[in-house]
Order: structure tokens, then sequence, then C-alpha cells
């Protein structure tokens, strides 16, 4: 299932040019040029706004997949065990709100987005299954009513929880998905259409191969390092470092006082870490040591990896959109 973790640094890299009417000639081909030029501008702008408004849902609102798993980690065992519960909470109903709010938003302008206006429509009515659910328990939690009844009520209604939240997560991962592939085709066009040995290039490739060597490690991480998936991994990681050495060498070049160290030194600490992990691999760390099987499993070198490669992403992407040196 796709989370929202995977989808760190959404970054919109679509342009629009506008250019100026032609007002010497007033014949019936210019009107037409005109015409056609304004409906492609239009439907231009539609796409982007509304692209806009989903990578807003993506990133705002409830992150169902996440909150399924952190609930049954947390509560299969406790309401299973009959205790008497002690505590219990609910996450915040903006969660569910806000989502709403920019999925309806979205599939308001006509712009046809099959990839995301499909999921999208089937998550607005998961969540509205999940609403009245939500409510119910949310008030039950902030009165502590399981101090009242013994956590009664939480063992009756966290299994209907459980699956309006599983039906939700399910239509997530499919728009989470849609987001990746849209964007990766977004960042491809920057790519492929930006001048080529220009700092727009390197900086488009570098997000291009950055993006594509976290979807990749994907399945490195989940096959343990499986050759296949490592080879591929590898690769993407190799291009995003020749990507960062034409931008250091391009920027260099043409204004030698910018100082970009710090953006620098996270683009490489970025894979350096792929690099760590390719290497752990491939001498054996992810396959679990039997002699220490407890140690190994409460220090997961695989998601301790996982983890550390994911947090030196979110370093990169949140230099590039701040930094002054592209």
């Amino acid at each position: 299932m796709y989370s929202r973790n995977m989808l760190t640094g959404m970054l919109m890299l679509v342009g629009v040019f506008l250019s100026g009417c032609d007002k010497s000639d007033n014949t019936q081909d210019v009107a037409t040029h005109n015409q056609e030029h304004l409906e492609e501008r239009n439907s231009s702008q539609a796409e982007i706004e509304k692209y806009n408004i989903y990578v807003e849902a993506a990133n705002r609102g409830g992150d169902f997949v996440t909150t399924l798993e952190k609930r049954r980690a947390e509560y299969s065992e406790t309401l299973a065990s009959e205790k008497k519960l002690t505590s219990y909470y609910m996450f915040s109903g903006y969660d569910i709100s806000i989502l709403q709010d920019n999925l309806n938003k979205a599939l308001e302008l006509s712009y046809p987005m099959p990839e995301l206006d499909e999921p999208a429509k089937g998550m607005l009515v998961a969540l509205a299954k999940l609403q009245p659910v939500h409510a119910e328990l949310a008030n039950y939690a902030n009165s502590k009513g399981y101090l009242a009844d013994d956590g009664k009520k939480a063992r009756e209604m966290e299994p209907l929880l459980d699956a309006a939240l599983e039906a939700v997560a399910v239509e997530q991962a499919k728009f989470y998905a849609g987001i990746n592939k849209l964007d990766e085709i977004n960042t491809q066009t920057a790519f492929d259409s930006a001048e080529k040995d220009s700092l727009g290039y390197y900086r488009a490739g570098i997000v291009l191969y950055a993006k594509q060597s976290v979807r990749l490690s994907g399945d490195f991480f989940q096959s343990s390092g499986a050759q296949e998936a490592t080879k591929h991994f590898e690769n993407s990681l190799n291009k995003t470092a020749q990507m960062i050495d034409g931008w250091d060498k391009k920027g260099k070049a043409q204004t030698p006082a910018l100082k970009c160290s710090v953006l620098l030194s996270d683009l490489n600490r970025f894979v350096g870490k792929g690099r760590e992990a390719i290497n752990t691999a491939r001498s054996g760390g992810y396959k679990p040591d039997e002699q220490r099987q407890m140690m190994w499993k409460m220090n997961n070198p695989i998601e301790r990896d996982a983890k550390t490669f994911g947090q030196s992403f979110d370093s990169v992407i949140n230099g590039l959109n701040r930094t002054t040196c592209i």
C-alpha cells in the first residue's frame, strides 16, 4: 500500500507560458488561431489548478493507511484482552473534513483526470461511511466514556471503525498511486523540455531521478535487497549522482560566488544513504541473524535504512524548495 510518506516532496513542475495576442491583423485565420490558443491555455490552467488541489488533498487531511496500522498495533491486543480500558483516543475529525473538502473541490472542475478522479470518488464514499462511526467514538473518547463502561463501547465499535478505515485506506492508496504516476510524468516532462546542460536541466534531472530512486527503494527494501531490485535502485542513484555533479559544475561555472554547500551536502547525503543501504544488503546485513534474533528485530536494519533514506530525501526536497542556488 502507498502511504503519505512515499509522497514526500510533491512538486508541481508544469509551467504555463502565456503569449500576448497578435493585434496586427483581424482576419478570420488570426481569430481562429487566437481562439484555439485561448482554449489551449484555459485547458492547461484547468489541468494545473485541478492537479494542485489534488496535491493539497494528498498532503493534508488524514493519512488513513498509517492511521489504520497504528490503531491495529495499539488496540488489537488491548481490546481483545477484556481488561479494563484506561485510555482511548480518536484522531481528529479535521482529518476527514479537510480531505472531503479538497476532493470535492477538485471534482467540481470539469477537466478529466481519471487517474485521480475515480479513487477520489471512491474515497469520498468511504469517508462518508467513516464519518458517523468516527463522530460517535470521538464523543465517547473525549468524554472518557471508557472509564464508565470499562471499554465496552470501544470493544463493540472498534471493528466497525477498523473496517471503515480500511475502506478509506484502500481508496487512498489508489489515489496516492495516481498522484505518484502523474507527478513522475510531470517531472519527466520538465526534464525533457529543459534546455540541455542548463541549471534547470540538472535541477529537473535531480528531482526526476531522486524521486525515481525513492520509488525503486520500496522494492529494494521490501525484497531485503534482492538482486534485480538492487540493480534498478543503484542505476537510478547513479543517474541522480550524475545530475548532482552536472548541477554543481554548471552552477560554479556560471556564478562562482554563489554558495550552495548545504544543498550540495544534502544531495550527496541522499545518494550516499542509498549506496550505504545497497552495500549493507550485499554484505548480508539484511539477512536475519538467528543467534541474535531478538536484537535484530528490535533494531531491524532494513527499517532503519529505509527511514534514514526517506529522511535524506526530505532534506533534498526542502533544500530545493527554499534555495536560491537554482
